[in-house]
Formats: C-alpha cells, structure tokens, sequence
C-alpha cells in the first residue's frame, strides 16, 4: 500500500507513451510532430533516414518499447531501470521542444488553457516518475 501512488504513477505514464506511441504510426501525428523534431538539434538528423512517417514509426517504437519497459519493470528490476532511463532522455528532449520549436505560445497556454503544444507539459511529470524509476532501481 505503501507505493501505491509510485505505481499507479508508473502505470499511467506507461498507458499514455503505449498510447502515443501507436498514434505516432498515424499520417496525422507524423505530419503533427515534424516541426518540432525538424526544429530539435538532436532528433533533425532523422528526417536524412527517412520520410515523416518513418521517422514517426521510429520515435513511436521507442515510445511503445519505454512502456512495456516500464510494465515489465513490476516484474523485473533491469526492465524497470532500462525504463526509467530510456524516458528520462525521451522527456527530457522532448522538453527541449520549449526552447527548440518555432512557436509564438511555446509553453502551449492562451487565456489559461492549453493549446496544441500544451500537451508538452506532461512530459514534466513523466520525467519525474521516469527519473525516480531510474534512483529506485539502479
């Protein structure tokens, strides 16, 4: 009973990069996150492997493998590091989108609510629960 607020947050973060992760494999969302990765000084270089959609298949595979990493992880102390890790660096770039991404409203708030790239301001709380993944079972 004691974790259980560590685990349901863990479990939440899994649901949602599980989820966003098969987005990513749809021409909506490939074409959605181009100009923030075109824009990122460590992810443009993908776009010279491949189109869009490649690129967005390659970052949802990684999403969905983080995920699972961090179900297993309930089970298996390297799955759940290996999680922890792999969504530390994944958030922590993209939270770099903020300083990155040519947008007017970079924090995605306008008359106190979230716009289009408001859905960044998760990644603050993933981090958090990816990092603490990482302390607990390194």
């Amino acid at each position: 009973m004691r974790n259980s607020g560590v685990n349901l947050s863990r479990i939440g973060v899994g649901i949602v990069l599980f989820a966003i992760g098969l987005y990513k494999f749809t021409s909506k969302e490939a074409e959605g996150i181009f100009v923030d990765v075109s824009n990122s000084p460590i992810l443009s270089w993908l776009y010279k492997l491949g189109s869009h959609q490649f690129v967005s298949n390659m970052i949802g595979s990684m999403e969905i493998l983080i995920a699972l990493l961090i179900f297993f992880g309930f089970k298996n102390q390297k799955a759940a590091l290996m999680g922890g890790i792999l969504g530390t660096c994944t958030f922590l770039v993209t939270l770099s989108f903020f300083f990155t991404s040519p947008t007017e409203n970079v924090f995605g708030m306008e008359d106190w609510c979230p716009t289009p790239n408001g859905f960044i301001l998760k990644d603050i709380v993933f981090l958090g629960v990816c990092l603490q993944m990482t302390i607990d079972n390194w």
